[in-house]
């Protein structure tokens, strides 16, 4: 091979891709930007099109009305994206990818000549292109659900608009899998289900009449994101019990059965879902579908801000809501105040609700509690095996707009159970 040429790695490649990344004004540069149009964005198309018609990137940037920098920047993104897809003639590469995929790397065989003899092409799923069809595929399974809801009776002839009911789910797993003589008890979908329902109507059965309750899913409501049932970030094989779409399913109807208990006794019924470390792109799906579900309902209002943290206000209350796995337990105060500076300044009473780790706990700091929560799921095989032994509970707190927190309900997982049967 050495007598034919050299292979040019993969990295070498992208130096020398990196090198061009701001094209000049030259000759061959709107030829060039032109083998890039088949794979640019809107705004880069624009670009490419402009710089065609004008002939130079500094009669492009006039007609656009942008900086002549600026344009080279769409032009480079263009030619980036081409390249993903395994088109940059200069550097050999005539060969498309696959729709979904993008080139991960390339060997090529040079002759004594300088011309490429043989070329391997190394292509990988495209994440991008994964999460746009997800996402088309969330738009598709909303027009499904949408208003099927009519809107429900009031609740109690009269609420107190000083109090706010919180009911924090701590990681509900709904889909996981366990077998008794494995874990030690029996855990699957229909289990998950109706435990989470029963702990629910209870909690809303003890809270006060107040106006607003507040539904929060603290994140890995289900336990799998996808039917391959791993984990989306790190690739862990998960134990699911049912196929994925049943799952979506199920979840959805249990979800549902929250919100009705909590319509019974709060005139608004507010949801928060959190996106988790299990459920990444579902936890989307599940509020996007919840809101189309009730979009005919005025007392039901379902947050669909696919955001880490969530804040809300309640008189002299702050309160924010995340997941857990991105940022530290000590760092959450200065995020809180950092996002939220004039609420920080006006509230007294500050808190933190988060999941994540599946036990209780609860830190103060320099004006804010951050607190974890407990799950109604049973340990897997593999958090069994690990050692865990948390209890498992749900838990509803009543605010006050001047008092702060003035009352706590909790339903154990045996009341649960028994009251479930």
């Amino acid at each position: 091979m050495s007598d034919e040429g050299e292979v040019e790695g993969f990295d070498a490649w992208a130096l020398r891709v990196a090198s061009q990344r701001r094209p000049s004004d030259g000759p061959g540069l709107a030829e060039a930007a032109r083998a890039d149009l088949p794979y640019a964005t809107p705004p880069q198309r624009a670009a490419i099109e402009a710089l065609l018609a004008s002939g130079s990137v500094a009669g492009a940037a006039a007609s656009l009305e942008m900086h002549p920098e600026r344009l080279r920047g769409l032009l480079s993104e263009a030619q980036r994206r081409a390249a993903r897809s395994g088109s940059s003639r200069e550097h050999d590469h005539i060969r498309d990818v696959p729709p979904g995929y993008h080139l991960r790397g390339t060997s090529t065989l040079y002759g004594a000549d300088g011309t490429p003899k043989l070329q391997w092409v190394k292509t990988a799923r495209d994440q991008e292109e994964q999460i746009a069809a997800l996402l088309d595929a969330i738009e598709g399974a909303v027009e499904l659900y949408r208003g099927a809801i009519d809107p429900a009776p009031p609740s109690l002839a009269s609420h107190r608009d000083d109090l706010l009911v919180v009911y924090p789910m701590g990681d509900p797993h709904i889909g996981m899998y366990a077998w008794h003589e494995e874990a030690g008890e029996d855990f699957d979908l229909d289990i998950a289900s109706r435990n989470l329902a029963t702990a629910t109507r209870l909690l809303v059965d003890a809270a006060p009449p107040a106006r607003v309750g507040h539904i929060l899913n603290l994140g890995d409501f289900f336990h799998a994101d996808n039917a391959q049932n791993r984990t989306a970030r790190s690739g862990h094989a998960l134990d699911v019990d049912g196929r994925f779409a049943k799952v979506q399913r199920v979840g959805m109807a249990t979800m549902r059965a929250c919100i009705d208990s909590a319509l019974r006794r709060h005139e608004l019924v507010r949801v928060t879902n959190v996106i988790g470390n299990h459920d990444d792109h579902t936890a989307i799906l599940l509020s996007h579908c919840l809101a189309a579900l009730y979009e005919r309902e005025p007392r039901v209002t379902i947050e669909q801000a696919p955001a880490k943290f969530h804040y809300y206000r309640h008189g002299r209350v702050l309160y924010g809501v995340t997941h857990g796995d991105t940022c530290k337990v000590r760092d959450l105060e200065s995020v809180m105040s950092a996002d939220r500076p004039a609420d920080w300044g006006e509230t007294r009473y500050r808190h933190w609700y988060t999941g994540h780790v599946h036990h209780d706990s609860a830190r103060e700091f320099r004006g804010v509690t951050v607190e974890t929560f407990r799950t109604l799921a049973a340990r897997d095989a593999w958090h069994t095996a690990s050692g865990y032994r948390s209890d498992r509970d749900m838990k509803a707190d009543v605010w006050h707009s001047t008092y702060g927190r003035v009352g706590r309900h909790i339903v154990g997982i045996e009341q649960v159970i028994a009251c479930a049967s």
